[in-house]
């Protein structure tokens, strides 16, 4: 039924490329990051992104977050499924984990935007997508803050509810900048008892002056934790 209403909406109003304006598909392939996988560290945590936050990743995720394009969440889904698949080989068991929308931001956006990504993400391989993390406090908005100012804005700000039985968490986001959200959250499911593999994210910001978004590497080697995990990304 849902694949007839799409092509009935197609029919009425056809579908062009949020970036491009082209017509037939909603992210064409040519503004989709075609890349291997990028890696980021954040704080520790290493992050695989589907690509960097730029071009027609970013026009996406702008309408998708800020302009009510809820009709992106499947393409955009699709690529943060990429993210967790580069994770899947090292850490088959783990649990998608998103990080919690504000819930003003929540309310303005028509619900969890995060959360719709990582079901949309975890939907082909099954994997289980727990809401582990909860906001305790109001946080200010981050855009235009630094790396300490972020940090002190986000401080104890998450806390999360212990797993049933042990458990592994996948944290997922669709934008990592400073990697300060990341580590916040990996440091509230770390004092709820969670193991953590790692995060997947749709996109990473480059950094001004520095390369820090290095390309992912296929091979792969024992961390220090005994986990395997993606060359670099320890």
């Amino acid at each position: 039924m849902v694949g007839v209403l799409a092509a009935l909406a197609d029919l009425i109003l056809p579908r062009s490329c949020v970036a491009c304006h082209a017509p037939g598909t909603l992210l064409c392939d040519s503004c989709q990051p075609a890349g291997p996988l990028v890696h980021r560290g954040a704080r520790g945590l290493p992050v695989l992104a589907a690509g960097e936050y730029a071009d027609g990743l970013r026009a996406a995720l702008v309408a998708y977050k800020e302009r009510d394009r809820r009709d992106l969440a499947a393409p955009l889904a699709a690529l943060l499924g990429r993210a967790v698949e580069g994770w899947l080989t090292h850490c088959p068991d783990a649990v998608l984990v998103p990080i919690p929308s504000a819930p003003s931001a929540a309310r303005r956006r028509g619900g969890d935007h995060v959360l719709r990504l990582a079901r949309g993400a975890a939907r082909p391989a099954a994997i289980p997508v727990l809401r582990a993390l909860h906001t305790v406090r109001a946080v200010a908005d981050s855009a235009g803050l630094g790396v300490d100012a972020r940090a002190t804005n986000l401080a104890f700000a998450f806390a999360a509810a212990r797993p049933a039985t042990p458990a592994s968490a996948l944290l997922v986001d669709d934008i990592v900048t400073t990697g300060t959200t990341l580590a916040e959250a990996a440091r509230a499911l770390t004092a709820a008892g969670w193991g953590l593999a790692g995060a997947a994210v749709v996109a990473a910001t480059p950094r001004r002056g520095a390369a820090t978004l290095v390309r992912f590497a296929a091979s792969s080697h024992r961390s220090a934790a005994g986990t395997s995990v993606p060359t670099g990304l320890t």
